[in-house]
């Protein structure tokens, strides 16, 4: 990274955090926070830089609550289900927002309050990013694979021709995923684009070493107390989809509730 955007990068972080990987390489669902946040405050004629003085810190979209410290601001975040409760160093956070009822549920039993509002701010790209503005042109594929960021590519011999890696920025994997009719995904994020941008998708349940609880969290946060995942590509398949969920009304629920006060 050169020096100049380092520094800037230091600096929002400040305002926002998201998850990187170590080798500065991009996880789209983590990534997207940055990308997504400094689009909701483009809309004020804001940006990152610009936070009031003295406001607390904001944590957005992914499973990175055990990153907050006390008294930060939580927009859209959920409880990672690997990481145990020692793990969570707050004892006061300002909740607007949560993933799921299952995070609320936690944060609850932990004594602190949060409002049932519910949903993934992913959901939100699509207000953002107009699909058509997306769309690449190339030929529709029938179903593309979404690979686990941590999962190694030859778990996923025989799919070279379906794979849509999540190691690429949003705007990139987003038109990627619109070019299929159907989305088998190992990622959570994979999902939760596809579903925001109509396209049906399953969770690829093949071990890729996460708990299933940020699974669960999401599509509760969507109404959908039951939902089916597949262990193989050809199970997810079968399934066809988890149905529909009021979109609408999650986007308008996390837009009511974003943290304009912090800027």
């Amino acid at each position: 990274m050169p020096l100049i955007e380092g520094i800037v990068e230091r600096q929002e972080r400040k305002s926002l955090f998201w998850w990187k990987p170590k080798d500065g390489s991009v996880n789209v669902g983590d990534h997207l926070s940055k990308v997504l946040v400094s689009s909701i405050l483009a809309l004020q004629d804001t940006n990152l830089l610009r936070k009031r003085p003295g406001t607390p810190r904001l944590l957005c979209i992914g499973s990175v609550l055990h990153f907050a410290t006390g008294g930060e601001v939580v927009w859209g975040t959920g409880i990672n289900g690997k990481i145990p409760a020692s793990a969570h160093r707050f004892t006061a956070l300002d909740v607007r927002a949560v993933r799921g009822p299952r995070t609320r549920e936690v944060l609850g039993s932990m004594g602190i309050p949060a409002p049932p509002v519910y949903g993934d701010p992913a959901l939100l790209m699509p207000r953002l990013f107009n699909a058509d503005l997306l769309r690449s042109g190339a030929p529709r594929k029938p179903y593309v694979v979404v690979p686990h960021f941590n999962e190694p590519p030859d778990k996923y011999r025989g799919y070279e021709d379906r794979l849509v890696s999540p190691r690429i920025e949003p705007a990139a994997f987003v038109s990627q995923l619109l070019e299929a009719e159907y989305v088998v995904s190992s990622s959570l994020h994979g999902v939760i684009l596809a579903e925001a941008y109509g396209i049906p998708a399953v969770y690829l349940d093949w071990g890729n070493g996460e708990d299933r609880f940020k699974y669960d969290d999401y599509y509760a946060g969507t109404g959908r107390m039951q939902w089916r995942s597949g262990n193989s590509v050809e199970e997810c398949l079968d399934i066809g989809g988890n149905g529909r969920f009021d979109l609408a009304s999650i986007q308008r629920g996390l837009m009511d509730t974003f943290p304009y006060d912090l800027w």
